[in-house]
């Protein structure tokens, strides 16, 4: 049910069998490799071996994400199966329908919007996934659209999302203990997942002063984060640090690459900060919701922290983010990389 409604909410049908899209491809294949070299210079991350790519439409996206999230999710969905498991039958399917059109309507939507993405949970040898699904995964309709839309060199843009895209595979594959650091804070926030009803309330009248009291940082103003107990806070911010330098490294790799390697960089830069200052209301309450603002949010911290990093001490400074795990900083070290500098030099 979730697939079915997330490609109906896609609505990518226009760019099947577009030549654009066959174009898009020629210039990914050149792109691809180019961008594992100069990841290779600039983020002072082992290379691993050359990725498999895939130029993928919106309702594949979505069921790769579909698939992910089933993984990802398995022990919290079986703690909340028990659960149902009490109910009626005809509570149990209703609820099970409602999080299935919950989670297509929110897939579906995101795939309208999303360029690439490297999929984390994706094995990487071949045999061990579905075809439709690699590692490194580029929206071939959202690449074409953007690119018209703003009439970016074609061969620039491509290069550009796959520097971004192939840092984050950098990340994950070339630092050994990343993924395993990642999963455990995962799975420890999942298995802390508070799911007794009766205490609901009580935290909903808890955000909501929280809320009024106007002291709240931007990115605790999630549902989530508002509707957290302390200790699932606690592993929220572990877990929101660790993105915010996932995204944030790749978001300074990525311009630290284009300023020297791309023509058109800062034009395309400039239309993405534009773009990103000027949603409709609409569009930010959807993102807030849903969580878009705090990833965002995410990738203006951690690239806030790599640029401080790197001049007060150079781009050498940043390569011991990935030495070892205890490396990583907190969320206030994020904000004040000075602090982290001491502590980690």
């Amino acid at each position: 049910m979730a697939r079915a409604v997330a490609r109906r909410l896609a609505g990518d049908h226009a760019f099947r069998d577009s030549y654009l899209i066959a174009s898009l491809e020629r210039d990914l294949s050149v792109a691809v490799p180019r961008a594992e070299e100069l990841v290779a210079e600039v983020s002072g991350i082992p290379a691993p071996p050359p990725v498999e790519w895939g130029l993928v439409d919106r309702g594949a996206w979505a069921d790769a994400n579909i698939d992910g999230l089933v993984s990802l999710l398995a022990p919290l969905a079986e703690r909340i199966g028990d659960r149902l498991d009490q109910a009626p039958v005809g509570v149990r399917l209703a609820q099970r329908g409602v999080v299935s059109v919950e989670v297509g309507a929110l897939l579906g939507y995101v795939s309208r919007r999303v360029l690439g993405q490297y999929d984390v949970l994706a094995p990487e040898v071949a045999g061990e996934r579905p075809a439709r699904s690699a590692p490194l995964m580029f929206v071939g309709p959202n690449l074409v659209e953007t690119e018209r839309r703003f009439s970016f060199v074609p061969q620039d843009f491509s290069l550009w999302i796959a520097v971004h895209e192939v840092t984050h595979r950098f990340q994950f594959s070339g630092v050994p203990w990343l993924k395993d650091r990642f999963m455990s804070l995962v799975s420890s926030y999942l298995d802390g997942v508070e799911l007794d009803a009766r205490h609901f309330a009580a935290r909903v009248r808890r955000a909501a002063l929280r809320l009024r009291s106007g002291a709240l940082p931007t990115e605790e103003r999630n549902p989530v984060y508002l509707l957290a107990s302390d200790a699932e806070r606690a592993r929220l911010d572990e877990l929101q640090a660790l993105m915010a330098v996932v995204e944030g490294h790749g978001n300074y790799v990525m311009d630290a690459v284009g300023a020297g390697a791309i023509p058109t960089f800062a034009r395309m830069r400039r239309t993405f900060e534009h773009r990103r200052r000027h949603q409709t209301s609409l569009q930010r309450a959807i993102h807030h919701v849903i969580g878009l603002e705090m990833k965002l949010r995410q990738y203006e911290m951690g690239q806030g922290f790599c640029d401080g990093v790197v001049a007060l001490e150079g781009p050498e400074a940043l390569h011991a983010l990935w030495a070892r795990p205890e490396n990583l900083p907190s969320l206030s070290e994020l904000k004040e990389p000075t602090h982290w500098l001491r502590r980690v030099a």
